[in-house]
């Protein structure tokens, strides 16, 4: 995850340096997929995806690991937020709906 934000991130802002893991202590005894896990991620990110002229909307989250949003932006941004919300356990399937 960190790599396709730092990544994406560069590419539109130059030289941000370098991004910090955050350990979550909870995320090894999750046991299912919430959308507050979820909003989280997306909430961490949403003010770089504005800054870049993006924006997203948590749609709804499967306890099977599927996560639907709302997501108006460049493809790059897209590809970006996708990886991320992959990272987190549980996610099976990303879906971009209208």
């Amino acid at each position: 995850m960190k790599m396709g934000i730092e990544r994406v991130l560069k590419e539109n802002f130059g030289n941000i340096g370098e991004v910090k893991q955050v350990d979550d202590p909870a995320a090894g005894a999750r046991k299912e997929l919430t959308r507050e896990a979820v909003e989280d991620s997306v909430g961490a990110l949403t003010p770089a995806i504005n800054a870049m002229g993006g924006a997203v909307e948590v749609v709804d989250v499967t306890p099977l690991g599927v996560v639907k949003l709302n997501f108006r932006g460049s493809n790059k941004i897209r590809y970006g937020l996708e990886l991320a919300i992959q990272d987190l356990p549980m996610v099976k399937h990303v879906e971009f709906v209208e």
